[in-house]
């Protein structure tokens, strides 16, 4: 391909150029970024290095020359983390240290995620039952995304083996207007607009984008516009408040899975199955909300917030058409004590939060891939998740500090299902958990840039709605009584911190994070024959380490690097396949390595080279279907330009430049049986996006 190649020559050559360039410059033009980050998404909020748990946080300016299209563009190098795109538009596959893995599958609804908790702004994406919807996040709204890479279910309870907080609202002094526009492969266009205003006692933030993408499979065009506003206002620098307003309107058709055979034969054609049915979602969601809180440097401080999202959604799944109507309601409360006269200088935080979501479903047949006229299935459904937690944090010596917390959250399902055409229930079912999860920490510091920790702590992450659908053997009730919570125990060391060189001939500074973690899981939530239904297998247990780093040399060049080892067992566990004890729990990949090697010149034109690796995992329970290891390299580069108030950023990139065939995502379990309960090939893998070129530019005007 010569147009491709000449385009690699050009990213290289003008890194050259560049690269030559810099010699000639001063050294004192070049500035390294390098302190602790004060993370907010972790209630009670502070300083990275003075929080017992693994954090991460990356700016919007580190994936400023990525397609932006989705979260895999924002924190494909955070360790531990592992976000896939399932076929190169907003749809991902997330895990935190496993957590999430079973969310992919006919049962595991697209443009969804299990087991993480996200957050937008402090406002739960996540639904009560624990499922999370992305159509709401968009990173051209994003000014910075924070990660606890760690189990979180004593601050954030149910379905928090990880939290990602993404934060809109900038720090600006004067007003801007902001426009990107980028374009790519297969049919690739995103247009966002922006515009920032400093009012008298805070700041107001508004975006727009519209995105559109063909595809590169049959069925897998998506296309999205989503809106963002948020207005906040200090008040005698003590009282903040904040209004938030969001809305969204997707369609994304989904081509499904394949067998190994389709795989290497064509992995641009869609799973026959699903392009019958025109398989795809027609989203409709929207977002109000406010916070007030007061400031964390005081002896007492809160904050309060509430939220409603109401939720329209369309489905052509399953051999059925089906309409929701929805609505997401909740809020919550906390307290926070930091009295400054007491020696062991305590922190104490107090809160509590609910949810609830409720609604309709409509279940027609379906007809041509559009919905017929026969109602089939009239029900409601409806979660409620309550939790009340505390946490100490008390210094036993200057250095040393220890922390302790508790949460008890209770977690409800309501299920009525009514005959088709009227509005009496012939059948009530509620189900309930109710579970209390401890942690405990150690921080030693070091210095006043590198810190210790150790911790224990429980995490907590309960069934999805549609994973409490009961298997045949129970058809006649609506709920699964045998699918229980699953519950984990999550032992972590690790160390941090940053430092910075003066005079080194090579390096300016470095920061660095390593974890090495002990899992074990009681009742692991396994999806069963393509997901049909879901049951708790005895259970499991996870070993891992994870190793994080930034490297700032001299002469514009730095490094980044995330690793990521985990071992992931099923410890007791038998099913109609016999005795699977020892074997790997299917979705988490042993090994993830990710690099960026980047360079920036003073005037801001930068270049960079990354590497993903990504290892083979396993499919199914029985270890007989496995996703295979994948290893991919992108190259970008960046140029700014600016006159007067007028900012541009030219920006230009070729992602998988050597065409390599991956599999993006597995789905789990997969059905190996027919409706006329024949055998068949297994349809598993989700082919990845082969070499696509994107570019477009940035433009700011400051007024």
């Amino acid at each position: 391909m010569p147009q491709l190649r000449n385009l690699i020559l050009l990213i290289l050559s003008f890194t050259i150029v560049l690269t030559a360039h810099a010699q000639e410059e001063e050294e004192d033009t070049l500035t390294v970024e390098l302190g602790e980050v004060v993370v907010t998404g972790a209630r009670g909020g502070g300083g990275s290095l003075l929080l017992p748990m693994a954090i991460g946080v990356i700016d919007a300016r580190e994936f400023s020359t990525s397609r932006r299209f989705g979260l895999n563009d924002a924190l494909w190098a955070m360790p531990g983390v592992l976000v896939q795109s399932r076929g190169g538009g907003q749809d991902v596959r997330l895990t935190v240290r496993g957590f999430g893995a079973r969310g992919n599958g006919d049962r595991s609804n697209a443009g969804t995620v299990r087991g993480v908790k996200i957050l937008m702004d402090g406002f739960p994406e996540t639904e009560p039952d624990g499922r999370t919807s992305l159509d709401l996040i968009d990173l051209h709204a994003a000014s910075r995304i924070e990660v606890l890479r760690t189990n979180a279910s004593t601050l954030f309870g149910n379905a928090s083996g990880g939290v990602i907080n993404i934060e809109s609202m900038p720090f600006f002094s004067e007003p801007f207007i902001e426009s990107s526009n980028s374009f790519g492969s297969f049919g690739l266009r995103r247009n966002s607009f922006r515009v920032g205003a400093p009012l008298s006692s805070g700041r107001f933030l508004f975006s727009l984008s519209n995105s559109e993408f063909d595809g590169w499979r049959g069925n897998s065009s998506s296309a999205s516009t989503q809106f963002h506003s948020s207005a906040r206002f200090d008040v005698e620098g003590l009282i903040r408040l904040r209004l938030v307003a969001s809305g969204a309107q997707s369609r994304f058709q989904i081509p499904g899975p394949l067998t190994q055979y389709e795989f290497d034969a064509d992995p641009r054609q869609a799973n026959p199955t699903y392009a019958s049915r025109n398989e795809r979602r027609f989203n409709r969601v929207g977002r109000l909300g406010f916070s007030i809180s007061r400031t964390s440097e005081e002896e007492h401080s809160f904050e309060v917030l509430a939220y409603v999202s109401p939720k329209v959604l369309e489905r052509s799944e399953r051999s059925t058409y089906r309409d929701f109507n929805r609505y997401h309601a909740g809020g919550g409360a906390s307290y926070q004590w930091k009295p400054a006269n007491i020696e062991w200088q305590p922190r104490v935080l107090l809160g509590l939060d609910e949810a609830y979501q409720d609604g309709s479903i409509l279940f027609y047949n379906l007809v041509n891939g559009e919905r017929g006229d026969s109602l089939r299935t009239n029900k409601r459904e409806g979660a409620n998740t309550f939790g009340i937690f505390a946490q100490v944090d008390l210094r036993l010596l200057e250095n040393l500090s220890l922390t302790f917390a508790g949460r008890y959250d209770r977690q409800t399902y309501i299920s009525e299902l009514f005959a088709a055409g009227t509005k009496s229930a012939n059948a009530k079912e509620r189900l309930e958990f109710n579970h209390f999860t401890p942690k405990a920490a150690l921080l030693y510091r070091l210095s006043g840039t590198h810190s210790v920790y150790i911790s224990i702590g429980g995490g907590l992450e309960s069934p999805t709605f549609n994973e409490v659908d009961p298997p045949p053997a129970l058809a006649s009730v609506e709920l699964n009584p045998f699918l229980k919570p699953m519950t984990s125990t999550t032992y972590e060391a690790g160390f941090k911190g940053v430092e910075a060189f003066q005079g080194h001939l090579f390096i300016r500074g470095f920061t660095y994070s390593f974890a090495a973690y002990a899992i074990d899981i009681s009742d692991e939530i396994v999806p069963f024959d393509g997901g049909a239904w879901f049951f708790s297998a005895g259970a499991s247990r996870r070993r891992g380490f994870e190793f994080g780093s930034h490297i700032d040399f001299r002469y514009g060049l730095s490094l980044r690097a995330a690793f990521t080892f985990l071992d992931a067992r099923y410890v007791t566990y038998s099913n109609e396949f016999g005795d699977l004890t020892g074997h790997n729990v299917p979705g988490i990949p042993p090994t993830v390595l990710n690099l960026r090697l980047r360079y920036a010149h003073a005037s801001g034109a930068h270049a960079e080279f990354d590497v993903d690796h990504i290892g083979g995992y396993d499919a199914n329970d029985q270890n007989t279907l496995s996703a295979p290891t994948s290893f991919l390299l992108n190259v970008s580069a960046g140029y700014p330009l600016r006159t007067g108030s007028l900012a541009a950023q030219l920006f230009l990139g070729v992602s998988n430049v050597t065409d390599r065939r991956v599999a993006a995502s597995a789905f789990i379990n997969p059905t190996t049986k027919s409706f006329g309960g024949v055998r068949i090939s297994p349809s598993f893998l989700e082919p990845g996006l082969p070499r696509n070129i994107f570019g477009g530019i940035d433009l700011r005007f400051e007024l």
